[in-house]
């Protein structure tokens, strides 16, 4: 029942509104074994002939291992790719993503120091969700203090707080 309520629905936004959907489920590696069990059928009925919807999976490495399994080969052949991010070691790499997710939140000054970006680096071994935690952490308590960057103090306070 509920996969056809689903299902209508997609077809209503594609169909009447115009609209793609876009399923992005995150941590899928801890989602149930019936969902991987479940998920081709829901795909395969009325969709195969239309993109009708894009799915994501996002998970741990895991996920992949769990995809190689023998009852989930229906869903593995749906795959049209297949990604693993690995964590941004290289500085300039690094300092180039960071100012790139700060361009696209809109911020139009420097936040960080260089010696800012490097700590950064350091604490989340370049792993984007550490380095982005850190930064909401040091934001937060900027903008307790007023200010509108993030000093190498307040980033050191974040990285204290969250270890």
């Amino acid at each position: 029942m509920l996969w056809r309520d689903i299902k209508q629905h997609l077809l209503d936004m594609v169909d009447n509104k115009r609209l793609q959907p876009v399923w992005i489920i995150d941590e899928a590696q801890n989602l149930p074994p019936e969902f991987f069990r479940d998920f081709p059928a829901f795909l395969n009925f009325a969709f195969d002939s239309r993109d009708i919807i894009t799915v994501w999976l996002v998970g741990h490495p895991q996920l992949a291992n769990l995809l190689q399994r023998a009852p989930y080969a229906a869903l593995k052949s749906r795959l049209q790719a297949s990604v693993r991010l690995e964590p941004t070691l290289d500085r300039e790499r690094f300092r180039q993503l960071i100012e790139h997710a700060f361009e696209q939140a809109g911020c139009t000054h420097n936040l960080l120091s260089d010696s800012g970006f490097e700590r950064l680096r350091q604490a989340s071994r370049g792993i984007p969700r550490h380095a982005g935690n850190l930064i909401k952490r040091s934001l937060q308590i900027a903008a307790n203090k007023g200010i509108n960057h993030i000093p190498d103090d307040i980033l050191e306070q974040a990285m204290e707080e969250l270890r």
